[in-house]
């Protein structure tokens, strides 16, 4: 009884290519498991990000690495002969892919240079700028960020590279500028009083601390930029940091101020300007200061009528 042979249709046989399958399925899996165990060895040990870096090159190390020597022996795959057959095709596929190679690279940049982290509070500027967000993720190609919204903005590592990044984290502070309107009669002075009363009595607003963080504000004056902000103060400390308030405009009947303060619970800044117009608004309504008066003063002047005006009255009488 003469033995069946699998007749190749492209010189390999199906039970090599059924075998490679298996060990391709087989090496995602190990690569996968590799993962997972090199995250749990070494988160707690090192920061999140190295842990996570770590494990995502292990576990790509594993599954390519595998899957190329399963197609080299059982498939007698030969990738310098794969590469030169590809001619013109492989010069079509390259231009292609450019954007990802741009992308890989920039993850390569991102995880040597940290210009952001896993957990910091970033702007990306751009066309839209993505607002304040959280960095979620950092994978090979794409910087997940979440907004103070919930939602997650997908953003293209060669962005964070080539475009300007405000990190609010490494800074540890962040200015908010909170606008406040108020009728034009009413008593600027007893308003602005009445502003910065509130902004020092909120727990979350500087320079009010506490003492557990005192030592980390007072830290921030080693970092360049505060300190270029405290050059012109005698003696540099929480006093930059006091709030602030300027008339922005005027406009009809109402005086529109803005009032500078700065936070240091990044996450927390919609909360924190929504109880501070709370009080403030509610002190207002107390002492009256927001309801529209009549002007108390010298009468205004009549508008002057034109010539022809008076003559039509004068003929009129």
């Amino acid at each position: 009884m003469q033995e069946s042979v699998a007749v190749p249709v492209t010189g390999v046989s199906f039970d090599a290519v059924l075998a490679f399958l298996f060990a391709f399925i087989g090496f995602l899996f190990l690569g996968n498991l590799a993962y997972l165990l090199l995250r749990r060895v070494l988160d707690g040990h090192v920061s999140h990000g190295t842990a996570k870096w770590t494990a995502t090159i292990l576990q790509y190390g594993i599954t390519l690495g595998g899957i190329y020597a399963s197609a080299r022996y059982l498939l007698a795959f030969d990738l310098t002969a794969f590469v030169a057959s590809l001619g013109i095709l492989g010069v079509v596929i390259a231009f292609s892919s450019r954007q990802i190679i741009q992308n890989v690279i920039a993850g390569v940049l991102i995880t040597i240079n940290r210009p952001v982290q896993l957990e910091e509070w970033v702007i990306v500027s751009g066309r839209p700028e993505t607002g304040l967000s959280k960095v979620q993720d950092i994978s090979f190609t794409t910087t997940i960020l979440q907004g103070l919204d919930g939602g997650l903005v997908l953003t293209p590592n060669s962005s964070i590279i080539t475009s300007k990044v405000i990190n609010y984290s490494r800074a540890g502070l962040l200015e908010v500028q909170i606008p406040l309107a108020v009728p034009v009669t009413a008593d600027l002075e007893r308003v602005q009083e009445i502003a910065l009363r509130a902004a020092h009595d909120h727990p979350l607003i500087l320079p009010h601390v506490e003492p557990a963080e005192r030592s980390a504000v007072q830290n921030l004056f080693d970092l360049p930029y505060i300190g270029r902000l405290s050059s012109d103060l005698p003696r540099p400390g929480l006093a930059l940091f006091e709030p602030k308030v300027q008339i922005s405009s005027i406009k009809e009947e109402w005086v529109r101020l803005t009032v500078r303060v700065w936070i240091r619970r990044i996450p927390r800044k919609d909360a924190i300007i929504s109880e501070y117009l709370d009080t403030v608004i509610e002190r207002l309504r107390v002492e009256d200061l927001l309801e529209k008066k009549e002007w108390v003063g010298e009468p205004a002047p009549e508008t002057p009528t034109c010539p022809i005006q008076n003559l039509q009255k004068e003929a009129g009488t």
